[in-house]
């Protein structure tokens, strides 16, 4: 139903770097909306090519509350995906829970304008950043996704699966389709499926790869998940 981009680096010395490597660095010194800008226009320009193609994917994109700084951030993404000739709710911008703590007004009404605007927010990571509830109603999201430390292997702990559960419920209360993140193994696959949780992600699901890879593997998906 979905893919998540994912940003690397391909370092000519270094090889595959990822982006907890680079991404604080790119923060810290003023280069994380090029590359927000960089993923965003590759981002909208593969998923107007699978939509082409005939594949109906909802495309999520990790934003920093750097980027929420700018009021002319969600002018950027609103062009962006007029000039692709995509739909704002073919898109899903994530926020890293314990990134909210620090939101300023200005990122909230950028996030408000987006939400207007029918793109798709998310809490990503939710349950390691300890945001508030108040945040969870003044923030217009309409996604949470719940960490992976309270997904893979939740059905050998209880204190996972009460998190799970705990998590899952506000989501349901509030209207949001809920995500397990973290689905590793068979294990992690079925215990989710007896859930009332709307998505799971993980390897178990599918590794990343490269987008000419998407669509071969969503052929063969879909003939393996028949017999799960």
């Amino acid at each position: 139903m979905g893919v998540e981009s994912l940003v690397r680096w391909h370092h000519p010395i270094d090889g595959l770097v990822f982006p907890d490597q680079f991404i604080p660095l790119a923060e810290a010194h003023a280069l994380i909306d090029d590359l927000t800008r960089a993923v965003v226009r590759e981002a909208f320009a593969q998923t107007k090519a699978w939509q082409d193609a005939g594949l109906s994917l909802q495309v999520a994109i990790n934003i920093s509350m750097d980027n929420l700084a700018d009021l002319a951030f969600a002018n950027y993404l609103v062009n962006a995906a007029a000039d692709s000739g995509i739909m704002p709710n073919d898109i899903i911008l994530e926020v890293t829970e314990s990134k909210l703590m620090s939101n300023s007004y200005v990122s909230m009404e950028v996030l408000t304008r987006l939400r207007m605007h029918r793109f798709n927010l998310s809490i990503d990571d939710f349950g390691t950043g300890h945001s508030s509830l108040s945040q969870l109603c003044n923030i217009p999201f309409n996604e949470l996704k719940i960490d992976q430390s309270f997904v893979h292997n939740m059905i050998n702990n209880e204190t996972q699966q009460a998190i799970f559960d705990a998590s899952l419920s506000l989501a349901k209360q509030l209207g949001m389709k809920s995500v397990a993140e973290g689905v590793e193994n068979q294990a992690d696959w079925d215990f989710i499926r007896s859930t009332d949780c709307d998505v799971a992600q993980g390897y178990f699901i599918a590794k990343p790869m490269s987008a000419h890879d998407i669509y071969p593997w969503i052929v063969n998906w879909e003939a393996a998940a028949k017999r799960l």
